[in-house]
């Protein structure tokens, strides 16, 4: 029924001036064409809450945001619910969450719009410095050089929160990261101990012990939606706003564990590392990052022998192609849970509609 109906809509708006759009690339359904082949639309008004019905799917959505729930679970869309002449648009990837089965890439491809990198430390801040000199900093941006490089090669979105050695501010990494449109976060760096054979690699996700609720009131009274969400508006009332904000941040967290997982299993893999595992804390990175992120300690400079590796071209070629892999199994993984990933959901032949410049 959801695909009659969806392709009903389509070729109900193809002949209408306000049906389907493609905005920034992105294809959008009316409501309008929805209604009128017999979808069911209600709002909250107080929570500035939209729901849309059609037989057994039921899909919540709120202007402004790019987080919905399709038959009760959260999920985050390929595009922002947009306000158009009064009309609601919907992403089209939308309806495609609640359908049948997708393929999942499995030839090592990296099903990923955008990543943003963050090569640790930079300028006055050395990071960690290694028995032999080598330091931290310089290590971090030759292998999230390397790793732009490889997922450039894949088609892949690479922006950096520094490209060369430059000092950059902790809040100004995550601010960086928050507007930029990425599907996922990675921070890269190298471990240290006082014990210098400790060995290794580990990768964190944000501690536990900050709830949702909370980052989302921080994030509300230190943030407009538009500061996170492309393309949101006003038309919310503030409860309304830290409900999506901590709806949104609850699977930013699934995510970003899911990404940390993925990113350790394959340095373990491709390294041959002691794997110290996965796990998590209160890094001001994590924490103030909404984007899937995750940060990855690829060795311990510390150690003599580790130190001795990260010196070589080949050795931080290794671990910018591991980190590529560990990128591209967290993006497949999704493909497979929810059938798509932030900004790159498959949009079916019978969406598209005509081009409109802007929003």
């Amino acid at each position: 029924m959801l695909t009659t109906s969806l392709a009903m809509a389509m070729a109900l708006v193809a002949a209408a001036p306000a049906g389907n759009f493609r905005v920034n690339g992105k294809d959008y359904v009316g409501t309008a064409a929805l209604t009128a082949c017999g979808w069911r639309m209600s709002v909250d008004e107080r929570a500035g809450v939209y729901t849309l019905v059609n037989g057994e799917h039921r899909y919540s959505l709120v202007p402004g945001f790019d987080v919905a729930q399709v038959d009760g679970r959260p999920v985050i869309l390929d595009g922002t619910v947009l306000f158009r002449d009064g009309e609601m648009m919907v992403p089209a990837g939308l309806f495609a969450l609640s359908g049948g089965a997708r393929s999942v890439p499995s030839d090592g491809s990296i099903p990923l719009r955008k990543v943003i990198l963050d090569p640790g430390h930079g300028g006055q801040d050395s990071g960690a410095l290694g028995p032999g000199r080598v330091r931290e900093k310089d290590v971090t941006l030759s292998v999230a050089l390397r790793l732009k490089a490889l997922l450039e090669a894949q088609g892949v979105e690479v922006a950096m929160t520094r490209a060369n050695d430059t000092y950059i501010p902790l809040l100004d990494r995550s601010e960086k990261a928050n507007k930029s449109g990425a599907d996922v976060f990675l921070s890269i760096h190298c471990n240290a101990a006082p014990n210098d054979d400790a060995s290794g690699a580990e990768t964190f996700a944000l501690t536990w012990s900050i709830t949702d609720v909370t980052r989302a009131q921080k994030a509300a009274a230190r943030l407009s939606p538009e500061d996170v969400v492309d393309g949101a508006s006003h038309r919310v009332s503030r409860g309304a706003e830290q409900a999506i904000f901590s709806a949104y941040l609850s699977e930013q967290r699934r995510q970003s564990l899911d990404l940390a997982r993925a990113v350790q299993g394959e340095m373990i893999r491709q390294l041959g590392e002691t794997d110290r595992g996965v796990k998590v804390k209160n890094l001001s990175v994590l924490r103030e990052t909404y984007v899937p992120a995750a940060m990855a300690e690829v060795g311990f400079i510390s150690y003599a022998e580790t130190e001795s590796k990260m010196r070589s071209a080949a050795w931080r070629q290794k671990i910018a192609e591991a980190l590529a892999a560990g990128l591209g199994r967290y993006a497949r993984g999704e493909v497979q849970r929810v059938g798509h990933i932030a900004g790159s959901a498959p949009v079916p032949a019978s969406a598209r509609g005509r081009q409109v410049a802007g929003r």
